[in-house]
C-alpha cells in the first residue's frame, strides 16, 4: 500500500478509473480519456505498475458459463491456531482452484472463503479433500448464494470526488 507521499495524483486516479472500466484501452485511448498526451500517460501507467498499485490485468470470466454455477461462502473456524496448523490450512486452501478468495477474519469464524463449484456434490468433494482433511479445522458453516445482487472489482479511486 503506498504511503501518502506515493499516493496517486489526479491523472493517475483517472488512469485507474479508466482501466478498471476497460483494461484493454490502448495508451493512446487512455491518454485521450484522461486529458494528457501519450508519453506522460505511458510514464504514469508504468509508475503505477512499478509501485504495485496496478497488480495485473485480467479477463473477468463468467463462472456459470464454465459450469461453476454454485457460489458458496464458507466460514471456517480453526481449532488450532499454531503456526503449523494455520500455515497448512492456508497452503491447502491456496492450492485449490475453486477457492476464488480467502480472507482471515475477525468474529466467529477465522476465515471466509468464496468458493465456486458445479453443484452441491462438488462442494462436498471440496470439503472432504481440502477442509475436513486439515487437522486444524474445527468447524465450517457454508452459505450457498441464491443469486448475485452486485459484483464489482472496481476499487474507488476518488477521481470523481
Amino acid at each position: 500500500m503506498p504511503d501518502r507521499a506515493d499516493a496517486p495524483d489526479r491523472f493517475e486516479r483517472a488512469i485507474l478509473d479508466a482501466l478498471q472500466d476497460d483494461a484493454r484501452l490502448s495508451v493512446q485511448d487512455l491518454a485521450q480519456r484522461i486529458g494528457l498526451s501519450t508519453s506522460p500517460t505511458w510514464r504514469r501507467l508504468k509508475a503505477l505498475e512499478e509501485r504495485g498499485i496496478i497488480r495485473g490485468y485480467v479477463a473477468l470470466v463468467d463462472a456459470a458459463a464454465l459450469g461453476h454455477g454454485q457460489c458458496v461462502f464458507a466460514h471456517v473456524t480453526l481449532a488450532k491456531h499454531d503456526r503449523a496448523g494455520v500455515a497448512e490450512f492456508e497452503r491447502v486452501i491456496g492450492g485449490r482452484d475453486e477457492v476464488l478468495e480467502c480472507f482471515s477474519t475477525t468474529g466467529q469464524a477465522d476465515y471466509l472463503l468464496r468458493v465456486v463449484v458445479r453443484d452441491a456434490q462438488h462442494y462436498e468433494r471440496f470439503l472432504q479433500e481440502a477442509v475436513f482433511s486439515c487437522p486444524a479445522v474445527q468447524q465450517i458453516h457454508s452459505n450457498f448464494a441464491l443469486r448475485e445482487v452486485k459484483f464489482s472489482v472496481k476499487v474507488p479511486t476518488g477521481a470523481k470526488a
